[in-house]
């Protein structure tokens, strides 16, 4: 896999101090890499240099693995892989942290992708973001690490008779603060026509979310960086935007996505815009025949949206229900975050939406509107099942006299 790269870059204020030092590219590792101080100046370039180097430079000692992967893909090396991203972001935090001692307030953010193979391996931390546009549909990967995020919130401790200083107070993680940190990671299958934009927390904020998904999936690669940069106008923007080789574009599937998202129980209220915003809070997935989505007993903290395929709801072994498109299930688990009453299986092939708790929480708070319908629904939901269950013991109890 060679994907097509195209670097997007607009210095803005020429104060800003936003240079393309910001950005790695590395083509025959297949490794992409934008890191940002949000403090900007001369150290915060010098510490997003020095994180983007210790990436580059422990994923070169490394390359054996990579090249073993691309030819023999098996989940031994894709741990291994993920293994090697999270130490690239510990080295990197390391040798940033020991700069940083001397510059009170210094934090650097880190965003990183890695194709291998046929795959996608995502690195992060801070508020950056890295973005997926699969057939037309653009799909935030990645959670912000900031205060905005309360899902996320760490209380940090305050030097004594010191004040931190307030950009230190943004973030919950970041490069800088610890000489260690913990960085996200994931993994997912690349398919063709996939674009890939991984850019820092700058252009979300001076591009509004729908115009943004309006413009990542149109016209070349090249074209859409285009429209993005025109887009934002004066503001600064550094990002990397990548494109899987493939076939025709997908315009009428994003449609079709679109069509099967809105009847769905939690979102049947919404309108187009915030279906996109809906689509962009998933992390798309596709599992095989036979493959065991979640089985009973496993910890509840995301909601499935099948797209296309069926899938089989079991219990103890017992068959429940088959699903077909436009079912959602998992989403009383973003209210206590229990244990899944039933196990989920493949029939076939099944590609399924996924929202993980901290990104559904993130998506009611980005949206008033999207809140008040999507938990309007959730309360029918459960009122629903309530009604049910009253009904039955009420049966019951009946039998029973």
């Amino acid at each position: 896999m060679d994907p097509r790269v195209c670097p997007l870059f607009a210095p803005g204020d020429p104060s800003s101090g936003v240079t393309r030092d910001q950005l790695l590219t590395v083509a025959e590792l297949g490794l992409l890499g934008v890191a940002d101080a949000p403090a900007g100046g001369e150290h915060g370039r010098a510490g997003a240099r020095i994180a983007l180097d210790n990436v580059r430079n422990h994923f070169e000692r490394h390359r054996d693995i990579l090249q073993r992967f691309a030819r023999h893909p098996s989940s031994e090396l894709r741990g291994r892989i993920l293994e090697v991203m999270e130490e690239s972001f510990g080295r990197a935090a390391q040798e940033v942290y020991a700069y940083a001692r001397r510059r009170r307030g210094l934090l650097i953010t880190l965003d990183v992708l890695l194709f291998a193979g046929t795959e996608v391996f995502v690195g992060h931390v801070g508020d950056g973001r890295v973005y997926l546009v699969r057939k037309g549909l653009t799909h935030q990967l990645t959670v912000d690490h900031s205060r905005a995020d309360e899902a996320l919130i760490v209380d940090w401790e305050e030097a004594p008779g010191e004040a931190m200083p307030s950009n230190e107070r943004r973030f919950t993680r970041a490069l800088g603060a610890e000489p260690r940190v913990r960085a996200e990671s994931l993994c997912m299958e690349a398919a063709p026509n996939d674009r890939f934009l991984v850019t820092t927390g700058h252009l979300a904020e001076g591009l509004p979310g729908p115009d943004l998904h309006r413009l990542l999936p149109v016209g070349t690669v090249e074209e859409a960086a285009q429209r993005v940069l025109s887009a934002v106008g004066a503001r600064q923007v550094v990002g990397v935007l990548a494109e899987i080789p493939g076939g025709a574009k997908g315009g009428d599937d994003a449609r079709r996505r679109l069509a099967l998202l809105r009847p769905m129980p939690l979102f049947k209220h919404c309108g187009d815009e915030e279906l996109r915003a809906v689509a962009a809070a998933t992390h798309p997935h596709t599992y095989p025949a036979g493959a065991v989505i979640f089985s009973q007993g496993d910890p509840g903290t995301e909601i499935y949206l099948l797209i296309s395929g069926k899938v089989r709801v079991e219990r103890e072994g017992q068959v429940l229900a088959t699903l077909g498109p436009g079912s959602n299930f998992g989403e009383m688990a973003m209210l206590d975050e229990p244990v899944r009453s039933a196990t989920l299986v493949a029939v076939e092939e099944a590609e399924v939406f996924i929202i993980g708790r901290a990104a559904f929480f993130k998506l009611l708070q980005g949206d008033s509107k999207i809140a008040v319908k999507v938990l309007w629904n959730m309360l029918l939901g459960l009122s629903a099942h309530l009604r049910k269950a009253s009904e039955r013991l009420a049966e019951g109890e009946g039998e029973g006299r």
